[in-house]
């Protein structure tokens, strides 16, 4: 269990963190949403390579998510997205279907690690209501794309989890932004009494 000192040190750095983060997602956002559009990308190999760039931000997420105890099962969903993202980017073994069913599965955990934050920091910061309402979208796009598929088209897919990369990116930074000028978090809040059920 980490000590006083090391949650001290990990919220000091939350605001950071999540800058970083969230600069990440709105890089994989703008390259998602936008690019299939112009006709440089479309194939499973560019959606493997999207898969492979979100679990990288996603591991940073689950990082950024620290002491919180689910933190764990968040970072190996991503490192799965990474993994499969990088090994199907060269192989070229699995098929449209199931690289959409990959990007549904990452959408409902990004959605489902967003909400856990925006929750374990509610009582500290007045921006975590935008943060849930990100990860809604991102589970609301999952659950679009669980209704339609295997049907959807590439482009719609990338453009669609672009759309939940941005909302994502703009509720972190907001975020930071409110955890920065609030200073610190205090040892009674949320992200820390959750360590401590651990």
């Amino acid at each position: 269990m980490p000590g006083p000192l090391n949650n001290a040190k990990r919220h000091a750095a939350l605001p950071g963190k999540l800058g970083w983060v969230s600069t990440a997602f709105a890089v994989l956002g703008v390259g998602a949403a936008g690019l299939p559009w112009t006709g440089l990308v479309g194939g499973t190999g560019d959606l493997a390579l999207m898969l492979a760039l979100w679990g990288a931000a996603g591991i940073g997420l689950a990082l950024a998510m620290r002491p919180m105890p689910e933190w764990r099962a968040v970072a190996a969903g991503f490192l799965l997205l990474l993994l499969t993202g990088l090994f199907e980017t060269f192989a070229h073994h699995l098929g449209r279907e199931a690289l959409t069913m990959l990007v549904v599965l990452g959408l409902l955990a990004q959605g489902v690690a967003t909400i856990i934050l925006a929750l374990r920091l509610s009582a500290r910061v007045a921006p975590w209501r935008a943060a849930a309402a990100s990860g809604l979208c991102a589970l609301g796009v999952g659950l679009f794309m669980i209704a339609g598929w295997p049907d959807h088209s590439l482009r719609l897919v990338a453009g669609l989890s672009g759309v939940a990369f941005l909302a994502c990116a703009a509720a972190l930074l907001r975020l930071a932004g409110a955890i920065r000028t609030a200073r610190h978090v205090a040892p009674s809040s949320p992200l820390h009494s959750g360590s401590r059920r651990a």
